[in-house]
């Protein structure tokens, strides 16, 4: 027992004599492990601040995405049923349009400038009819008399029948 005394003692003594060394090790990784805590603190709170800064902006993409969504929506409620109810019209009508009319109506279309300004000179001319009517009107009751007149004088039927056989065979001519 003696034995085990001492020995005990003296494994108490090494024990009490490595104690400081031992403490002082693990003092030393102590600090290496805060350190790098230290370093995985910055960079979860790099990371926190990087989410942050992301979530801020899908919170501002979703706002946008929301308002346009919104204007969006209104628009669909707005021309829905203008939509529906020309459907039938707007299929009937590109079922039956071929590309010879698109092609036309485009031509048309790129034609439409230089009839405005053939309108636009026209439509000074236009305007003066109105008082060429009565003019026409008394140029016609003129003529009135004057065939009056001309059938009156003698021979005429002659010369008009004559005219007539005469330009009834410029047709037959033609027509051959």
């Amino acid at each position: 027992m003696a034995r085990a005394g001492v020995s005990w003692m003296f494994t108490t003594a090494d024990f009490a004599l490595t104690l400081p060394g031992r403490i002082e090790a693990l003092l030393s990784r102590i600090e290496t492990l805060m350190t790098r805590i230290d370093h995985v603190i910055d960079s979860a709170d790099a990371v926190v601040a990087h989410v942050q800064r992301t979530t801020g902006a899908a919170d501002t993409v979703v706002a946008s995405a929301s308002a346009a969504s919104h204007t969006a929506l209104e628009l669909i409620e707005m021309f829905d049923p203008i939509a529906k109810k020309s459907e039938p019209m707007a299929r009937r009508f590109v079922d039956n349009l071929s590309d010879a009319e698109v092609d036309a109506a485009i031509a048309m279309v790129d034609q439409l400038p230089g009839l405005l300004d053939h309108m636009e000179a026209l439509l000074p001319i236009l305007a003066t009819l109105d008082t060429v009517s009565p003019e026409i009107h008394e140029l016609l009751g003129v003529t009135k008399d004057v065939r009056r007149a001309v059938i009156g004088i003698p021979g005429f039927k002659f010369f008009r029948n004559r005219g007539e056989d005469k330009l009834n065979d410029e047709m037959e001519d033609e027509q051959r």
